[in-house]
């Protein structure tokens, strides 16, 4: 994030790795830090690969021994939120197999060939829906394809129905057996229908959480914690339905759930720390929050207090890191009081003014303790952008907002990098396959680094472009003077022979 408070996402490694071993990739990490001058690592975002683990204790030892790892690397491991999710959803998903199973067959089916698509279509006219009706296949690999698909799947419940009764092929299609030799399951019942909208229901808002967090463009540091809690108390409230196959994918969910996220005390506090600094919620969101999920009254204390102390400990180093060793001015709000003018009070008035000035010289100590005193922004303010409100109360908060532009640069997911893979798909190609591993990551990073922000034909160049135009222009001037000379001395060359 710059001094602009805007936020950046860049590739600067796009690289082979020898081996999938932790270690292995932990010293291709490093190399890359040690390439890009980078000095100091405040988290690393991965999934929850098993060799990510040895990764990040690799890393955590060449950081303690070049003494540059922030915080004793407190914070330095974060799982990949989305990954998470992913994993919650595929166990609840196991629970419905082969209803799914049933609706996606139906969307095979029905994708397989235009003609059988147009009948679809043709089916679809006589039930009142669209004439351009189409479903969704999902992708294997990713469960939010198959909460889509079956999302549109339940709007052409009618239509499938009125192909089970009319149409001969569709029929024989689930009379047949798959690849594997196995029977085809289906055509959906409509109990499967009405477990799929239910289940749908229940996945809106992971699907709704997937979409947040896996923004790049956005901070979404803050949010991280927000959408946890909401995720854990739709889980905890399904377990208690009437629906006995939503309760017993619910609890199927919630294992996995516990196992990332079921301890407040075991989970990166660093999400909670960026929550801490939204000033919407500030220390209240955690309290209210794990009272909503029925944490104990000594959870609860122990985490809050827990907060405020590493809040206070990061801003303490980066008040170091900043070489000021002064007192704080006092943070306490304008009291109206001088010396003198206490004088001109009654003995009342007098002990109340002595008091007030005592409990603030006692309670607002630094940034932090002003930052938590002061007011609260409204939940209800209608396009609120949190980098925009701390670029304005940056003087008010000269080192605390540091500490903000850093944590709200911390990505919740992988999701951003794992795009750049899809971008190297593309530059290597099977009519491009035989390119140098260097050449692939300079075609990927400057890709990259080219889109990150669009072209502004409107926009005067500033003196940095125009020096850039004038090397560029010297620069080719430069090669055809070059290649001027060669022609001249091949041409000198061939008159010789000639000769």
């Amino acid at each position: 994030m710059d001094s602009d408070w805007k936020l950046h996402k860049r590739i600067i490694n796009f690289c082979t790795i020898t081996s999938h071993k932790g270690e292995e990739i932990g010293r291709v990490v490093e190399q890359c830090l040690r390439q890009w001058e980078i000095t100091k690592v405040f988290t690393i975002t991965v999934d929850n690969a098993s060799a990510n683990d040895l990764v990040m204790a690799y890393m955590k030892r060449r950081l303690t021994s070049y003494k540059t790892l922030m915080f004793e690397g407190e914070f330095l491991h974060l799982r990949c939120a989305c990954h998470i999710i992913n994993l919650i959803v595929k166990d609840g998903l196991k629970e419905l197999q082969d209803g799914i199973a049933a609706i996606w067959n139906c969307a095979k089916y029905v994708r397989s060939s235009s003609s059988r698509l147009d009948k679809f279509r043709e089916f679809a006219v006589l039930e009142q829906c669209r004439a351009n009706a189409n479903v969704p296949l999902e992708v294997v690999t990713r469960w939010n394809s198959k909460y889509l698909m079956l999302e549109a799947a339940l709007k052409y419940e009618a239509v499938f129905g009125r192909m089970g009764e009319e149409d001969c092929n569709f029929k024989a299609y689930f009379d047949e057996t798959d690849r594997n030799g196995k029977a085809r399951v289906g055509p959906p019942s409509s109990e499967d229908w009405r477990s799929a909208e239910a289940f749908c229901l229940f996945l809106k808002k992971f699907y709704e959480a997937t979409v947040k967090l896996s923004a790049w463009k956005k901070i979404t540091a803050n949010i991280l914690f927000v959408e946890m809690v909401t995720l854990q108390t739709e889980i905890d409230k399904a377990i208690i339905a009437k629906d006995p196959i939503l309760k017993r994918v619910a609890t199927s969910m919630k294992a996995k759930f516990n196992k990332y996220w079921g301890s407040f005390e075991s989970v990166n506090k660093i999400i909670m720390i960026a929550n801490v600094l939204d000033p919407r919620y500030k220390l209240q969101w955690a309290k209210v929050a794990m009272q909503k999920v029925n944490a104990s009254y000594e959870t609860i204390h122990s985490i809050q207090g827990d907060l405020k102390k590493i809040l206070l400990k990061m801003y303490d180093e980066y008040k170091a890191n900043e070489g000021s060793n002064e007192a704080e001015p006092y943070m306490g709000e304008d009291l109206g009081f001088e010396g003198d003018d206490l004088e001109n009070l009654d003995e009342v008035s007098k002990q109340i003014a002595r008091e007030r000035m005592a409990e603030q010289s006692q309670c607002i100590r630094n940034e932090v303790d002003q930052y938590l005193s002061d007011r609260y922004v409204s939940l209800l303010a209608k396009n609120f952008e949190i980098h925009k409100w701390w670029k304005a109360n940056e003087l008010t908060y000269p080192i605390l907002s540091k500490l903000a532009k850093n944590v709200f640069a911390v990505p919740c997911s992988t999701v951003p990098s794992e795009n750049a893979f899809s971008l190297g798909s593309r530059v290597v190609d099977p009519f491009r396959a035989s390119l140098t591993p260097k050449m692939v990551e300079a075609l990927v990073c400057s890709s990259d680094w080219l889109k990150s922000d669009p072209p502004n034909f409107y926009k005067d160049p500033t003196d940095d472009d125009l020096e850039m135009y004038h090397s560029l222009e010297e620069l080719e001037r430069e090669n055809a003077f070059n290649q001027g000379m060669e022609s001249t001395l091949t041409n000198l060359s061939s008159t010789q022979a000639d000769a």
